[in-house]
């Protein structure tokens, strides 16, 4: 459980094209970042749609740093960087990421954490989606300058990650998140869903990989955090056993309703080969239920792990008043989760926090033994879901040149004239991929 880590002319590109299938698996991208031809960053100070690539080997400098408040789309890019990727802290960012690919490079300096993906501060529009990055500390939104309608919220959708890492070069490391929130209270319309984030042991330092701290949505409009993959939350080493990451954590210190994590809806989402499987442990009317939380205690090598406690937890870890935190549960929630020496439900179980869940019901328990091959069928479950779905995580490929478009999301940017445009169902880009 964490708090997450804090920190003239327009130039416009026709949307680069050419990325093959064979470059997009549903599963974790090339390590690689290809061929350095990238150009150095870029400040942009008036809105447009951006694409390229863009390099920064110092740490303090951002791939590219945003300067408007007019409407930017970064489309296609490549960005590789030692500091952050993607900085947009100055406030009232109306911004789309989609289709891009972020890496992360060595630190320039000790004691220097790796760059977010994306760094937003106040913003007032964000939709991030359908990107692929790696050994970056994800994607960090801090305060928010909206007014919560459709068009101005927070849309984190279809990315695929690989290996946060909060490690510093010279040993340590600070708290990453692939996605944290902090002070976004009564946001309606926010969705997390369907993103996809491995983390590798010992390639990797996340605390938890999804954190709301003093966020949240409305009565009528809670956050949804549906449908994500998570797979992998350890310390460095991954043998160390001084570690709480999570798959998904709602905590804060608000001390009014108004201010804590609050009316957040999780549900369907699969965490495997976590210290903690799913936690609520501040705030009021939030909800975890068909969610698969799954840790069988083992390394992929077989080595135990000794930073893992339990699948899922709720408790008022902050002490809040009974007028902030009340009215939260888990339900229906399939969990097998490995504990050696717990007793929750059977032996070497701990499967709900046993002390701290008094709220939990209906809790579907897996069978023992929970193994390496337990899972392995989670993974293989998604790949179902994703087809099932006709979804693709991850930058999209070109569509063929007849169609003369990218259709993403339900909307078709046409390289002409650099909009998107809403398409019907039928002729969606997953329509085309799949049929």
């Amino acid at each position: 459980m964490s708090r997450p880590a804090t920190g003239a002319a327009v130039r416009r590109w026709q949307l680069a094209a050419g990325v093959g299938l064979a470059a997009i698996t549903a599963g974790c991208q090339p390590s690689s970042a290809g061929a350095d031809n990238s150009s150095k960053p870029l400040i942009i100070r008036a809105g447009g749609t951006y694409t390229g690539s863009y390099r920064s080997s110092d740490s303090d400098v951002p791939c590219i740093r945003i300067e408007t408040t007019e409407p930017v789309t970064l489309s296609g890019c490549t960005l590789m960087g030692a500091g952050d990727l993607i900085r947009a802290t100055s406030g009232g960012a109306t911004l789309t990421v989609v289709n891009c690919r972020g890496y992360g490079l060595p630190q320039s300096a000790d004691q220097t954490r790796h760059g977010h993906f994306l760094e937003v501060n106040s913003g007032r529009s964000v939709r991030v989606e359908h990107n692929y990055f790696e050994h970056t500390i994800g994607i960090s939104i801090y305060q928010w300058g909206g007014d919560g309608t459709p068009a101005q919220t927070l849309t984190v959708r279809y990315n695929s990650a690989r290996n946060i890492d909060g490690r510093y070069r010279d040993g340590g490391g600070t708290k990453a998140n692939f996605l944290g929130l902090n002070a976004l209270p009564g946001v309606a319309n926010m969705e997390i869903a369907w993103n996809q984030v491995i983390n590798e042991p010992n390639q990797s330092l996340v605390e938890d990989n999804i954190n709301l701290y003093n966020s949240g949505g409305t009565r009528t409009s809670p956050v949804r955090i549906h449908d994500n993959y998570i797979q992998g939350a350890y310390p460095y080493p991954a043998t160390g056993s001084d570690f709480t990451g999570s798959g998904i954590t709602l905590d804060g210190s608000g001390r009014a309703a108004l201010t804590a994590t609050a009316y957040v809806d999780g549900a369907h989402n699969q965490v495997v080969s976590a210290c903690i499987g799913m936690n609520i442990a501040a705030g009021h009317d939030n909800h975890f239920h068909d969610n698969r939380l799954v840790t069988c205690g083992l390394l992929p090598d077989g080595t135990r792990l000794a930073a893992n406690y339990a699948g899922a937890g709720l408790w008022n870890a902050y002490h809040q008043p009974k007028d902030v935190f009340f009215n939260n549960d888990f339900s229906n929630n399939t969990i097998g989760f490995y504990f050696e020496g717990g007793t929750t439900p059977y032996p070497n179980r701990q499967d709900i926090r046993p002390e701290a869940c008094g709220a939990c019901s209906n809790t579907l328990h897996l069978p023992n033994p929970i193994t390496l091959q337990t899972e392995q069928a989670e993974w293989t479950r998604w790949q179902l879901k994703l087809r099932t779905h006709r979804l693709r995580v991850g930058p999209l490929p070109a569509l063929p040149a007849r169609k003369n478009a990218l259709i993403t999301s339900g909307a078709t940017y046409y390289p002409t004239n650099g909009h998107f445009a809403p398409v019907a169902p039928e002729l969606s880009y997953y329509n085309i991929l799949f049929n």
